[in-house]
């Protein structure tokens, strides 16, 4: 059995783990961002998916954010820029990541506090951070990060929450009964993977453009697939010209004008949202849980394509990992 495939089922427990955390950790953060006039969020690959999906999350509380790849962090923010005040959150599923090490020093030195959200305890950017919070996730070896990132996007929602820990509870538990429908269904999902096109898109609106994100994301490392990644109705201003019937679209939003307009454009077009009402039969109804069901969804969708496609999801060719245990 491919280890992906056994860590994302393992994102059952994980949210057992988080349901009896401490929100000591989060608390602190939450206070260290409050404490600061601007946040920035930052990471490389579905790190940096996390990092958009909080800088989402704090925007919903009236704190700016603005995310920004570690990669490009000391290209964009020049020595001359006034990190006084400046809070950054640094994402990194080993806390090796050279790019967010190299990012946090240059931050640091710059007089930014910080807070980072790893799955390493005691790792090089842990250690850099003002606060440290570490996803209890448990050491991964797929090459594809499935259950660090779902940690990283619980670890973001109980920041937002910190201050409402009951909320998160009852968010949690809400999550874990629709991961739960989600999973007993692995068989729709992996009929749904032999069945796409070659080409992808997905579509988000809000927080569930960075789902949209990691969506293509997963599909190009485990799938090698040509992928693409919008917000909903940013994808009518150009993009749309590329759609016919060689490219699956996958909306994650509601967004009813928009798969109308779509659908005359391409056969392909799968309403997540739909999916997850009326065959998973998750019947609450929030955008906070919605995104982290929609991630098992599309996890899952690139682990069977990877399957069938006859590759190892665990080991892309061309592609390594950083792991510290």
């Amino acid at each position: 059995m491919h280890y992906m495939i056994q860590e994302i089922r393992e994102e059952q427990s994980l949210l057992d783990r988080y349901l009896s955390n401490s929100m000591k950790e989060p608390a602190l953060a939450l206070k260290n961002i409050l404490g600061s006039n601007r946040s920035i969020t930052s990471g490389n690959g579905t790190s940096y998916n996390a990092a958009y999906y909080l800088s989402l999350l704090l925007l919903k509380r009236n704190i700016f954010a603005t995310p920004v790849f570690a990669s490009e962090f000391s290209k964009v923010l020049v020595e001359k820029f006034n990190f006084k005040n400046i809070n950054v959150i640094f994402f990194s599923q080993s806390g090796e990541t050279s790019d967010a090490i190299t990012a946090a020093k240059f931050g640091k030195i710059n007089g930014a506090s910080s807070v980072s959200i790893s799955n390493v305890q005691g790792s090089t950017l842990s250690t850099l951070a003002d606060v440290s919070i570490i996803t209890p996730a448990g050491p991964e070896k797929s090459i594809a990060a499935t259950k660090s990132h779902m940690g990283q996007l619980l670890s973001s929602l109980s920041i937002f929450l910190a201050d409402n820990p009951e909320e998160f509870k009852l968010l949690l538990g809400n999550i874990k009964a629709g991961v739960k429908s989600i999973m007993s269904q692995e068989d729709y999902i992996k009929k749904l993977a032999e069945s796409i096109s070659t080409k992808v898109v997905f579509l988000g609106s809000g927080i569930e453009y960075p789902v949209a994100r990691e969506g293509a994301l997963k599909l190009k490392e485990t799938c090698s697939m040509i992928t693409d990644a919008y917000p909903t109705r940013e994808f009518l201003h150009g993009p749309k010209q590329i759609l016919d019937d060689t490219w699956t679209v996958f909306m994650l939003s509601k967004e009813d004008v928009v798969k109308n307009d779509l659908s005359k454009l391409t056969r392909n077009l799968m309403d997540v949202d739909e999916i997850i009402r009326q065959q998973f039969k998750v019947r609450f109804t929030s955008d906070l849980a919605d995104s982290i069901l929609k991630v098992l969804f599309i996890q899952l969708l690139a682990y069977y394509r990877s399957v069938f496609l006859g590759l190892d999801p665990d080991r892309p060719s061309k592609l390594t990992k950083v792991i510290k245990s």
